[in-house]
């Protein structure tokens, strides 16, 4: 798109619009007047002159249009490139994720673990302008993928990520501390940690609620869910070989699920807590926290602005240099008149 900074010196352009009016009613004028036909001298001069007369016309044309350039010169004309421009405002997000054995339990189809896992890959899928990373924890908790954009890495953990792989037991302040710590150093102004077990906290060396108090103090939200049929169930045990396959079931043990804890660890963070009855809920949980912790885009008008002043002015001074050399070499007054 074309703009002019100063358009009130187009008035400069009287001139040559004056001038062209000149040359028309000169033209007009000298079209009305009748000459008498003289000798074949008479007629060779009238010749020369009207090639002369022609010559000067060229030349005045050429003034006039070396005024124009001139007058968008004094125009300031400039180029402007207007595009949008993206701005985004992420949300950094830790999964803690419960592996303890009584993921394993059926009661989600095909099972627990199984199930968030699904749903944690789709959560992954509507977040593609946030950092994500993923700590599991049992009886001791590990960092299994840091904050990143790198979806197919995170994913590749998450896929990766299997039951008894960590010490026995549910160590929830701990898996919450490790991801805490995952997010402390985060420049991001959204930071939550989505909680996802079905146990009640039974080691570890933090106590959940001691952990729930850090991350509100580091300014960290908690979403906790709780996942089970019911809040206690009993956990089939197997029998593993060496190279991990599994055998015949062993016992049933029971698994307690603590949903007032988690309603707590959420409430003094800032949070919410769920309870996943079966993997549609849980499914329809992690499309609530997708709506509430929107990331902020902002859609910014932005231009460039380029001066191209230097085009007309390039012009008036090739056309000027151009009138003057000629004038003062091949089309001197004194040789177009012959004298």
């Amino acid at each position: 798109m074309w703009q002019f900074i100063e358009p009130n010196h187009f008035f400069a352009l009287v001139f040559p619009i004056a001038g062209i009016l000149y040359l028309l009613l000169k033209r007009k004028k000298h079209n009305g007047m009748h000459e008498l036909a003289l000798s074949d001298s008479d007629s060779l001069l009238k010749k020369h002159a009207k090639k002369t007369q022609w010559l000067f016309r060229l030349f005045f044309i050429l003034t006039l249009v070396s005024f124009v350039c001139l007058a968008l010169v004094a125009a300031r004309p400039m180029r402007v490139k207007s595009w949008i421009q993206k701005w985004t405002e992420g949300v950094d997000i830790v999964f803690v994720l419960d592996v303890s054995d009584s993921m394993d339990a059926t009661d989600l189809t095909p099972s627990r673990i199984v199930a968030a896992k699904s749903v944690i890959k789709d959560f992954i899928s509507r977040r593609a302008d946030d950092r994500i990373g993923l700590v599991i924890f049992g009886g001791e908790s590990i960092l299994k993928s840091p904050l990143t954009r790198d979806f197919d890495f995170l994913l590749s953990q998450l896929e990766d990520v299997r039951l008894r792989e960590l010490k026995q037991g549910t160590a929830i302040g701990n898996g919450l501390a490790n991801g805490i710590a995952r997010l402390r150093h985060s420049e991001s102004k959204n930071r939550i940690l989505i909680l996802l077990t079905d146990g009640d906290s039974n080691v570890g060396a933090i106590n959940p609620v001691t952990a729930a108090y850090l991350a509100r103090q580091e300014g960290i939200k908690v979403y906790s869910i709780g996942i089970g049929q019911q809040d206690r169930v009993l956990v089939p045990i197997y029998s593993y070989d060496g190279s991990g396959q599994r055998g015949p079931l062993i016992t049933q043990i029971p698994s307690y699920l603590n949903p007032e804890l988690l309603k707590q660890i959420s409430a003094i963070t800032g949070g919410k807590a769920y309870m996943a009855r079966d993997t549609g809920m849980l499914n329809r949980i992690l499309k609530d926290i997708d709506t509430l912790e929107k990331t902020k885009i902002k859609l910014l008008p932005m231009s460039k602005k380029e001066e191209i002043f230097f085009i007309p002015a390039l012009a008036a001074t090739f056309l000027l240099l151009v009138l003057i050399l000629l004038q003062e070499t091949r089309f001197q007054r004194r040789k177009l008149y012959g004298v």
